[in-house]
């Protein structure tokens, strides 16, 4: 390996596994050459802590990238046709093997006006300095130096304007005193070190972090008391039915608390501070903008500033910080991490920056270039991991997920852009079924949950799980079922009560759960059983599946007439033979099946095939994708409804 690229991998490391030192997996590094003919940089939308000896990094022809600020033609664009030509130029300027597609840094050609190495970070004991009014000065006297004092850089617009700045900056102050400054302070956004050696650099960050650190003092922290998670729930459900009333997105809030969180949501004037402003280009872009505080929950205020936001053309806020609870964050759990430490960064923040003068934020102009910087939208898009279809970031709980039908169902509805709980009594099937999702779908949200669905403590249980992990509920789909297969003479009455409990019960007993939060929630949502033709049609020696799945039909019929007045949709989808990954079709129920029609065991299938009108072999994935529909937009004025996916086998009339 390169002993450039080992140095920035080892300062990337060490400084991005340090919490007190990146919120978010912000921040840059590079390490120039020993020749200096080459840069290696992060590459942009990497966490520092992540980077390796195979990705993370670009590395560029030095001269190249230094010739980008000097182009006076580039400054003369507008911002919007500018930054993304110079987005071209940087690309161009890498001389690598990387084939990722993964781009440098935006700040590349600011690093090239810098020392060897080079370490960029936001520090939350820096931001409390270069966002309140009395920073500066008070960083002057902090580090005070008459021989290498530290280089204050005046807000500029990031990416090309603000590399040009810097280069100016730069080359005055070597003019005064015969070298490059060691640190820069960036107002309202953060630090620069740079030094000849990484350890030199190293060194650097942890003085500036432990000076800052000491002339704030020891932050408050309180005592967390456990909310009541009736609560939480209710709080929850309130700003994510706020949060679609005014956006009409669907979307998780997960809910977060700590110390430093309590602490701010404490003060007697936290919502005056969280009305300042955007502190910084990471606020904007994670969080649209500063936590909003709510004193008490009402999803129609809650909507109605969300509104007014985006009338003035902002993004709705994603951050709410609720007295007496918490913070709700409304995100994907990916990128809901990273918004929480950003927010939570900024409620250190605006604490110190109020007693330094006042907290200092950006402006409508720097905040409207922020929000059309195509930089600032491609790493966001990064963090995220982007996914679309008819049911992107709906919420989804699929029960018997472990296999079959409900595996079936399960990964068609998570490749629909669902986040699915993955819900079975056999544990280990249900996460072997979130393994088959995430190969087929990297980054999906799944949870696999153990649930006895005839067990009412266990339901209820189930389902504050899947609020505290997926933030919310759309759809519950019922798929968990069994068929013992008895004449009518032969069938035991433990078979019998067992169909009932299971194919009865047990959808019963999610509907009410679900039916509860869908209500609370206050947005409606969708209700699937999953029955069968035999809930239509009856089939020989079946008495238990006949019975249980034409009731599964009849409840839902019934669910549909209650629930409809609350936007919530109940069908029910009727498959034909599915055989693949079936436990129902088994080696023993094809046995009873081939004596039953007087045919052997391996003709048993063609023979069910043989049957429909298409003469085609149903997979699960046709089930899937009729749920999906069922679930999505698409069928917004379908309920009480039996959709048959057979084949063409059984009629309804």
């Amino acid at each position: 390996m390169d002993k450039a690229l080992a140095e920035l991998i080892r300062i990337s490391n060490a400084a991005g596994s340090d919490t007190t030192l990146v919120q978010g997996g912000g921040g840059n590094t590079s390490v120039k050459t020993e020749d200096r003919k080459y840069m290696f940089i992060k590459a942009s939308g990497t966490a520092l802590k992540d980077m390796d000896g195979n990705r993370g990094w670009r590395r560029m022809r030095l001269d190249n990238v230094r010739s980008i600020i000097g182009q006076n033609d580039l400054a003369r664009l507008e911002p919007t046709k500018r930054e993304p030509e110079i987005t071209n130029r940087l690309l161009l300027a890498c001389d690598d093997d990387v084939k990722d597609g993964s781009r440098p840094s935006v700040e590349a050609h600011l690093h090239a006006s810098l020392d060897r190495c080079v370490i960029h970070l936001h520090p939350n004991v820096v931001g409390a300095f270069v966002n309140a009014k009395d920073g500066r000065a008070r960083l002057d006297r902090l580090f005070a130096d008459p021989q290498r004092p530290p280089l204050w850089v005046p807000y500029v617009d990031p990416g090309f304007m603000l590399a040009r700045s810097i280069a100016r900056l730069v080359a005055e102050y070597e003019q005064q005193y015969r070298r490059k400054p060691a640190i820069l302070f960036l107002e309202k956004h953060g630090l620069f070190v740079t030094a000849p050696t990484p350890n030199g650099a190293l060194k650097l960050v942890y003085t500036v972090i432990d000076r800052c650190s000491k002339a704030l003092g020891k932050s408050k922290r309180l005592k967390i008391n456990d909310a009541d998670p009736q609560q939480v729930e209710s709080a929850r459900l309130c700003v994510r039915r706020a949060f679609f009333e005014a956006t009409g997105k669907y979307s998780p809030v997960l809910f977060f608390q700590s110390p430093e969180i309590a602490a701010f949501a404490a003060e007697r004037n936290a919502g005056a501070m969280l009305s300042a402003g955007v502190l910084t280009p990471d606020e904007l872009v994670y969080a649209s903008g500063p936590a909003q505080w709510v004193e008490k929950c009402d999803s129609a205020k809650i909507a109605g500033r969300l509104r007014k936001q985006m009338a003035k053309g902002d993004k709705p806020a994603l951050a709410f910080l609720v007295k007496g609870l918490g913070l709700f964050v409304v995100a994907r759990p990916k990128i809901a991490a990273t918004i929480r430490d950003v927010v939570t960064g900024s409620f250190f923040i605006r604490h110190h920056a109020a007693r330094m003068g006042g907290i200092y934020t950006l402006t409508r102009r720097e905040q409207n270039f922020i929000n059309n910087w195509e930089m600032e939208t491609y790493r966001r898009a990064l963090a995220e991991g982007k996914s679309g279809g008819d049911l992107t970031d709906r919420i989804a709980v699929v029960t018997g997920a472990g296999s079959g039908l409900g595996r079936s169902i399960a990964i068609g509805i998570a490749r629909a852009g669902a986040h699915v709980a993955l819900v079975d009594i056999d544990i280990a099937a249900a996460a072997e079924t979130a393994e088959m999702i995430q190969a087929q779908r990297p980054g999906a949200v799944v949870a696999a949950c153990h649930c006895n669905v005839t067990d009412e403590a266990s339901v209820e249980d189930t389902f504050a799980g899947i609020l505290e992990q997926l933030g919310g509920l759309d759809i519950l789909v019922n798929a968990a079922g069994i068929a013992p297969a008895f004449a009518l003479v032969d069938l035991p009455v433990d078979k019998w009560r067992a169909a009932l409990e299971v194919n009865l019960t047990g959808y019963f007993l999610m509907a009410k759960y679900a039916a509860k939060i869908l209500i609370a929630q206050g947005i409606g949502g969708s209700i699937i059983n999953l029955s069968s033709k035999s809930g239509l049609e009856p089939s020989k020696n079946n008495t238990p599946y006949n019975a249980t799945k034409a009731g599964e039909i009849h409840i839902a019929r019934g669910w549909a007439l209650e629930l409809g007045e609350y936007g919530i949709r109940v069908n029910s989808v009727c498959p034909g033979n599915v055989f693949e990954g079936s436990k129902i079709w088994n080696p023993q129920y094809i046995r009873v099946c081939a004596k039953k029609y007087g045919i052997k065991p391996e003709e048993v299938i063609p023979y069910y095939v043989n049957k429909t009108a298409l003469r085609q072999e149903i997979k699960g994935q046709d089930i899937a994708d009729s749920i999906v529909f069922l679930c999505s937009d698409r069928a917004r004025r379908i309920t009480g409804q039996t959709l048959v996916t057979d084949a063409g086998q059984v009629m309804v009339r």
